[in-house]
């Protein structure tokens, strides 16, 4: 048996922001909309966040502030659709 050790998202909260882009691609290219921005402040709001969850918790989360945050993602979006610490 091989063990492979995989960092939780807390873990590796460095790695969020490329995560976020590529979700941010992928999701607006699958739903067929025009690709959204995020803030700076946003960002550091969902590097902020407690994740329980693994990376298919932050993907909902991105697709969740697609579809219901403004043109651009704002750190008040995060904090209105996100649990933030």
């Amino acid at each position: 048996m091989i063990l492979i050790h995989v960092p939780s998202l807390n873990d590796r909260r460095d790695d969020i922001p490329l995560l976020v882009d590529f979700f941010l691609s992928k999701v607006c290219a699958e739903q067929g909309m025009p690709e959204k921005k995020i803030s700076l402040e946003a960002m550091r709001a969902l590097q902020d966040c407690d994740w329980t969850g693994n990376i298919r918790e932050l993907r909902n989360v991105v697709e969740r502030l697609i579809i219901l945050g403004e043109a651009e993602i704002s750190k008040a979006d995060v904090e209105k659709y996100v649990r933030v610490n």
